[in-house]
């Protein structure tokens, strides 16, 4: 692909990262907080304390985010009490792993801009130096057909794809565990 090429699809992946990104977060987070307003519920002692105004902050943030209606109706909320792979938290996992797909779209995208940046720059470099040489130096054109890029898949950025998930859910569930909200699972 040439750098032209590929300035186009840099643009087109960091745009389609952050659209899949946000999204996803938003259904993510809602979720959460979905899950979290289910068990504040009832309990005894200072947790009866803490899970009550964790419930009434979720009452107030939903009631506050009317824009958020499609995610508030519609995101699925994890169930603790059914497999891994059953209906809602299955659909739960695949929105939460398409968080860190945007991310990773949108880092490959970045990684290519600045490749076709550097390329162009480098290209700018070179046609002084051709023009210099005069007639027997290269046109911008026998320039720009020499120079190819590489395809950059999303699969190579390791961190945000394969690390980060797993990190983040790692933290989510001591987080959880710690107010006591899967107290009956583990």
């Amino acid at each position: 692909m040439t750098y032209q090429q590929a300035g186009r699809v840099a643009i087109l992946k960091r745009i389609f990262g952050w659209v899949v990104f946000i999204p996803a977060l938003l259904s993510t987070l809602v979720s959460l907080l979905g899950f979290v307003y289910q068990h504040s519920e009832k309990s005894r002692g200072i947790n009866a304390v803490m899970l009550d105004f964790v419930h009434v902050m979720v009452d107030m943030v939903r009631f506050n985010t009317p824009f958020l209606n499609i995610f508030w109706y519609n995101s699925p909320v994890p169930d603790v009490d059914k497999s891994l792979f059953s209906g809602a938290n299955l659909m739960f996992i695949i929105i939460y792993f398409l968080i860190f797909v945007g991310l990773a779209l949108q880092t490959s995208g970045a990684r290519m801009s600045r490749q076709v940046r550097f390329i162009r720059e480098g290209l700018e470099d070179q046609m002084i130096l051709e023009q210099a040489k005069g007639s027997e130096g290269h046109t911008r054109a026998q320039l720009e057909e020499r120079v190819t890029l590489p395809h950059h898949t999303i699969l190579l950025q390791y961190f945000p794809l394969y690390i980060l998930p797993v990190v983040i859910a790692v933290v989510a569930y001591f987080v959880l565990k710690l107010l006591g909200q899967m107290a009956g699972v583990a």
